[in-house]
Parts: C-alpha cells; sequence; structure tokens
C-alpha cells in the first residue's frame, strides 16, 4: 500500500497510459455500434454531405483504432501514440456522435505521450513532471466546469432528484427533492475538486473527493442504482486512475507554460479547458467540449413525422417512437431513446448535429411539411425549447 501511495513519476506515466488505453478499449467494445457504419443511425460527418466509408473499409478503420489501442497499451512508443491520436481524430471526423465526452478526454490526455520521445530516458525524466502538470491542468477544467454547469434549475430539479431517489431511495413528496441549495452543495463539490487539485496543499483531499465522486456516480449509473448506462462506468474508473495518478502525494506547482517541449500543448490546453467553456454559458461551444454533463442544461431531439413521411420511413424505427401520440396522424421519433438504444451514448448535443440529423429524414422524395423538428432542455418552459423544418436543415 506504502509502494501505491508513492509511486514514481515514470511508473504514474506508465500507468496512466495502460489505464486510458484499457478503459477506452472497452468503451468500444461497450459502443461497438458507434464505430462502423452498417447502422441505422446516421453518420454524422464534420463535413456536411460528406460520403461515409463503405462496408468493409469502415470495419478495417475500426479494427486499426483497436489495433493501435491495444499496441498503446503494451508498448511506450511516441510514434504509436500519434497514430491512436491521429485514428481517432479521422474517426471523430467520419461521425461526430463518436466526440462523447469520454473520447474527448482520453484523446487530451494522450497528446504529451505523443510529443515525448520514450526511448530516451533522460528525456523522460525530464518531460515526466510536466506530462503529469499537462494532465492536472485538463482535470482541473473537467471537475471546475463540470460543478459550475450544475449551478442550474435544469440539475436542481431533475438530475439531483434522479440520483436521490435512484441511488439514495428518497421517498416522493420528500423535501430533500426540491431542496436547491443541497443541490447546488453537490455541485459545489465538484468545484472544490477541481479548485483543490491547483494547490499542493489541498491536492490529496481534492483526489480523495473525486474518486468518492466516481464512486458515487458508478453506483448511480448501475443496478445498484436503478440504471443498466454501462458505458459510463469505464470512463469513471479511468477518471479515477488518471485523478489518482497525477496527482496524488504530486506536490508541484500547476505552471502553465513549463520549461519543456510541452509549453505550446500546455497552453493551448489551458485555454481549451479552463476558458473556452466559457462560451457554452452563451451556447457558443460544444457542450461535452465544455464538460456540460449530468446537468440536463442540453436539449433533446425529437423527429415529428406525419403520416406521408412516416409511410417513407424506415419501419425498425417504430420501436423508437414517442409513447404519446404527439401530433395528430403521424408519430414522433425519440432520437435520444434511439442513439441510446443502437449506439449505447447519448446524441452529441450540438444544433449542426441536430440539423444534420434532419437531412436524413429530409430527402428529395419526402413532402417537407410532412416533418418537423423539436429540441426542448428540461425544465420544458418558455425558451428552453426550438421549432424547425427542412428548409433550416439546408
Amino acid at each position: 500500500m506504502q509502494n501505491l501511495l508513492h509511486l514514481s513519476v515514470t511508473t504514474r506515466l506508465r500507468l496512466i497510459r495502460q489505464a486510458v488505453c484499457l478503459f477506452f478499449l472497452i468503451g468500444i467494445a461497450l459502443t461497438l455500434p458507434l464505430w462502423h457504419g452498417q447502422r441505422l443511425f446516421p453518420l454524422i460527418p464534420a463535413i456536411p454531405g460528406m460520403r461515409s466509408l463503405p462496408a468493409p473499409l469502415d470495419f478495417v478503420l475500426l479494427g486499426l483504432l483497436a489495433t493501435a489501442v491495444v499496441l498503446n497499451l503494451i508498448r511506450r512508443r511516441r510514434l504509436l501514440a500519434g497514430l491512436l491520436l491521429g485514428l481517432m481524430a479521422v474517426m471523430v471526423f467520419l461521425d461526430q456522435m463518436r466526440l462523447q465526452p469520454w473520447v474527448f478526454i482520453y484523446f487530451l490526455t494522450l497528446i504529451p505521450f505523443a510529443l515525448t520521445d520514450w526511448q530516451d530516458e533522460k528525456a523522460i525524466k525530464k518531460q515526466g513532471p510536466p506530462i503529469l502538470n499537462f494532465i492536472q491542468i485538463l482535470l482541473i477544467g473537467v471537475y471546475l466546469w463540470s460543478g459550475l454547469h450544475k449551478f442550474t434549475d435544469s440539475f436542481a430539479e431533475i438530475v439531483h432528484p434522479m440520483l436521490l431517489k435512484g441511488l439514495f431511495r428518497v421517498p416522493d413528496g420528500s423535501w430533500l427533492l426540491t431542496a436547491k441549495p443541497l443541490a447546488y452543495a453537490a455541485a459545489s463539490v465538484e468545484v472544490l475538486i477541481g479548485l483543490g487539485l491547483i494547490f499542493p496543499k489541498t491536492r490529496n483531499l481534492a483526489v480523495i473527493g473525486a474518486i468518492l465522486t466516481h464512486l458515487l456516480i458508478i453506483a448511480w449509473v448501475s443496478p445498484l442504482g436503478g440504471n443498466s448506462n454501462f458505458t459510463v462506468l469505464p470512463w469513471n474508473a479511468a477518471m479515477i486512475a488518471l485523478v489518482f495518478l497525477s496527482a496524488y502525494n504530486v506536490k508541484n506547482r500547476i505552471t502553465l507554460w513549463p520549461a519543456s517541449p510541452l509549453r505550446w500543448a500546455t497552453a493551448a490546453l489551458a485555454v481549451l479547458v479552463w476558458v473556452m467553456p466559457m462560451l457554452n454559458l452563451k451556447d457558443k461551444w460544444d457542450a461535452y467540449l465544455s464538460f456540460n454533463l449530468y446537468t440536463e442544461r442540453i436539449s433533446h431531439l425529437f423527429v415529428a413525422l406525419r403520416q406521408d413521411a412516416l409511410d417513407q420511413s424506415d419501419p425498425r424505427l417504430s420501436v423508437y417512437y414517442a409513447e404519446e401520440r404527439l401530433i395528430e396522424e403521424g408519430r414522433v421519433i425519440d432520437v435520444e431513446l434511439w442513439a441510446f438504444e443502437e449506439l449505447k451514448v447519448p446524441v452529441y448535443p450540438a444544433p449542426r448535429v441536430f440539423r444534420a440529423i434532419g437531412r436524413h429524414f429530409c430527402s428529395p422524395s419526402v413532402n417537407p411539411d410532412q416533418v418537423m423538428f423539436t429540441t426542448y432542455r428540461r425544465p420544458f418552459r418558455e425558451g428552453h425549447y426550438e421549432v424547425f423544418f427542412c428548409k433550416d436543415c439546408q
């Protein structure tokens, strides 16, 4: 146990790389339909209208990605890390649905491993502390913004009561479910974790708080909490490994401009994860890139098809109809349910992705008057929803 608490920098970096690769591989396995094109849910390429890879090339690319993950798991080479980052970027370029928050965090974590010469032992010893500093900056942004985004009615009125009822069995009608100060206190914990990681004297306490938070999330999304969202289990396990290995008993001072080849990457990372999430408060930056997680301050998409459009749609979509008949002479597709059931991940919550999904239903053969799209953000109230049509998806 004593050895576990006082790991060398080299050992920490090796375990971080292996943890990220192992849990990324598990994540790919749990969301396999997300990573190929032979599926009902449309691919959302970064360039609208770009053709998808035909079979079996999509499976070849998936095989290359999995092979690169395994090679990085067992071998420490700069070229292999660069290859993995390149394949991850290509995968996301071909389908933005793959830019899930855990993929984003894994990608950022692996960047310094592609910028370090692992064959040079002197370089490893010199670059080890700046790499840990890099990952600490990433984690500070993750926890700080994840907590700040939760100071909303959506979190206090929806997510927090769901946690209390699912994991702690708080009954309906209890005052705990409507106590907003309690919800905001929970959000404050994440903010304090992020701030605590900044200072050497509070870093160990912040690490313990982060580990307990992830264990709570793991319990909540498991059958113990009444859920079965297994996709995020390896991600939370990876976060425990990352925060422990990069920060526990590591007494460095955070620097945004280290004396190493990582200085530019470190400064750019600080802008990306500390500054850019501010723009999400005005919906000018993606929610997932801003660590806006478990807040319900994101929009959900529904596709309304009247009878003529419904007749031309794929009959397999019928299992994703909303239970309520929300429009006359037609049905409404719950796109969030569709994504979770088929891809095992939520819809990437960005307007460009919603409109790309809209274009999937607005083929030339479909009367555009027969199709309508609605996005809404809970709690449902004025200003939390938007209606758009095929002409808006062009």
